[in-house]
């Protein structure tokens, strides 16, 4: 068994190309237009059903089932936006981009701006302590993360972190809202306007909808409720596939490798694949982040056996035991404090 750490492995980039080689030669770079399509109406009609029940009865704990509803297709949605934005759906990237605008701004109610800002950092530099904005949380998972947080966060949050971190999990929807408008407003250009149309345009709907159909209290509940679930179920798509990691010190230098060593996937069915809309296949996503998510599970074969020739761990587990995983490397930090 290989005792190296994710961290320690290293090969040079001419071996990627021989990798991506492999993947276009089984020509895995097809776009799956009636896939997305498919993916797309079910999550439309779904939100249709959530409307329909709106309309039908102001009854709470209906309503509250209905929030859950509405924030499961609601994150199938930016699911949909997350493809659109690594170019994954349509060929040409300026249909992607602003169906991507669209799907972020008017069906979620965040900037598509910020995100890609974001997230391409993260691909750049998975796990990369100052280098990965997906690491920057109050939550840490080694002591370099720590060493530059705030004596409050060293005092009251990271000895308490492996509880706080499952409470925290439901409000990553409102705190990314909180950061669109800080993102867009931050530099105003024709572009940040437009999106923050968008979003203005999706609260408005959304409130006006839900308040006009339903007493003010019970439409409250729902919105509250649609907001927290959203919010869990998209840290439950994310967090599982790095958080509790190894992890790369801010003077190690990231080498492409690191896309496999720091990484993990979850254990696939074509359930698991539509919940998670294809990100449990995270290790090849993120060596193929252009490729649509309907072909990782072929891409995964190839991935598998170059891992297998070159002797790298690649790291597969069950959803449940990712957040084990996770919950051990929060409880393991919060003992030094």
């Amino acid at each position: 068994m290989n005792s190296k750490r994710g961290s320690e492995y290293h090969l040079p980039q001419a071996e990627y190309e021989k990798l991506l080689e492999r993947v276009a030669a089984a020509g895995l770079f097809k776009r799956t237009y009636r896939a997305h399509l498919f993916i797309f109406l079910t999550t439309l009609l779904g939100l249709l059903f959530s409307l329909v029940v709106l309309a039908s009865t102001d009854t709470l704990w209906v309503q509250l089932l209905n929030a859950c509803v509405a924030a499961f297709f609601s994150v199938q949605l930016g699911l949909l936006g997350h493809d659109l934005s690594h170019h994954g759906v349509f060929v040409s990237k300026r249909i992607n981009y602003f169906f991507a605008v669209l799907v972020w701004g008017l069906g979620c109610g965040l900037s598509e701006g910020r995100w890609f800002y974001k997230h391409n950092a993260h691909h750049r530099s998975p796990n990369h302590i100052g280098h990965d904005p997906d690491v920057d949380i109050p939550f840490v998972f080694s002591p370099e993360q720590a060493s530059s947080r705030p004596q409050f966060y060293k005092k009251y949050i990271f000895p308490h972190q492996h509880i706080l971190f499952w409470i925290g999990i439901w409000f990553v929807y409102p705190y990314n809202i909180l950061n669109s408008m800080r993102f867009l407003l931050r530099d105003i250009t024709w572009r940040s306007a437009f999106e923050i149309i968008l979003i203005l345009m999706h609260f408005t709907l959304t409130f006006g909808i839900t308040f006009w159909l339903l007493p003010s209290l019970v439409a409250s509940i729902f919105n509250v409720t649609v907001f927290l679930v959203m919010g869990a179920y998209m840290a439950m798509i994310f967090a599982p596939n790095h958080k509790g990691e190894d992890m790369l010190s801010p003077d190690q230098t990231h080498n492409w490798v690191h896309q496999i060593t720091l990484t993990r996937n979850l254990f696939s069915n074509p359930v698991v694949s539509y919940i998670f809309g294809g990100l449990e296949y995270q290790i090849e996503h993120h060596l193929f982040p252009s490729l649509s998510r309907f072909y990782y599970r072929n891409v995964q074969v190839i991935v598998k056996n170059f891992c297998k020739e070159k002797e790298f761990p690649y790291h597969e587990t069950t959803w449940m035991n990712s957040l084990r995983q996770i919950h051990h490397s929060l409880k393991q930090e919060a003992h030094h404090w």
